[in-house]
């Protein structure tokens, strides 16, 4: 590759980087795209400092009326050093358009300067230069396509970007949101203490039973040991009623549980997944 198409390339990177700042004031106002177009401005100065430093070598005579490249590749430079450390003035000039109209201007200017010089050092410039009205047309379109090719490059990092994001709002809301096995669990241990606590109270209304019949045939008179039977035996009864008690309680206080959460459950199933998602 010749000097004068590193050159090319460094001069569609400007034009690349102008327009950037020029239409993605409001889409790429993020310090993170600020360096990056400012390292990219930076590395094309570098290169066209380079190249005409040895197009001014290849020419034995003294130039006439010769633009001052330096200056303004300096101008250029100093938007890219803004550009790498963005204050807030360098973040409104950009959202205002004003460093795109800037590198716009200044862009167009080294590169005809350069196409001047060139002119001057080759003497061919419809071959080697590309000033003319076809080789400049040719470098927009290239500009243009190239430019296009970095804006959609971006547009895809910024899609990528959002999808994941939206992956991961997904399963942080799916794995949060309220869901039936809860209100399931708890349903099925409801179930099984209901079963139990029903057992029990059987069991003991069935003990009450055998007691009450063993107290009852012993209505007659009793000697003093037979007494102290019975009345052990009432005791008995009594204590049982205060288990069958309690354990009425409690069993009333599990159904009214196992409804609750059967009525949560149906109301759940009955809400619309993005809604449970969303947790409304």
């Amino acid at each position: 590759m010749n000097n004068h198409q590193y050159t090319d390339d460094a001069l569609i990177e400007l034009r690349n980087n102008a327009l950037l700042l020029t239409i993605g004031d409001e889409h790429l106002k993020d310090d993170v795209f600020l360096i990056k177009i400012g390292n990219g401005i930076s590395r094309a100065v570098e290169l066209i400092k380079r190249d005409i430093s040895t197009l001014k070598k290849g020419y034995p005579g003294k130039f006439m009326n010769e633009v001052d490249t330096d200056k303004i590749l300096e101008k250029i430079d100093s938007i890219a050093q803004k550009l790498i450390k963005p204050s807030r003035a360098t973040r409104e000039d950009h959202a205002t358009g004003q460093l795109g109209r800037e590198m716009e201007s200044y862009t167009k200017t080294i590169a005809e300067a350069v196409d001047d010089l060139r002119m001057k050092v080759q003497g061919n410039p419809a071959e080697q230069t590309g000033t003319g009205a076809a080789g400049n047309a040719l470098l927009k379109v290239k500009g243009i396509f190239l430019s296009t090719e970095s804006l959609l490059k971006w547009g895809v990092k910024i899609l990528a970007c959002v999808v994941v994001l939206l992956a991961v709002l997904f399963t942080y809301f799916y794995f949060t949101m309220e869901k039936d096995t809860k209100y399931l669990r708890e349903i099925a241990s409801t179930q099984s203490t209901l079963k139990e606590e029903k057992a029990i109270l059987l069991k003991t209304q069935k003990d009450k039973q055998d007691l009450e019949g063993k107290r009852k045939s012993m209505d007659r008179e009793m000697t003093r040991e037979e007494k102290l039977v019975a009345l052990e035996l009432e005791l008995k009864i009594k204590k049982l009623d205060s288990t069958i008690e309690k354990t009425q309680a409690e069993i009333e206080t599990y159904e009214q549980k196992l409804k609750e959460n059967q009525d949560n459950l149906n109301a759940l199933r009955k809400k619309p997944f993005i809604k449970r998602l969303m947790g409304k």
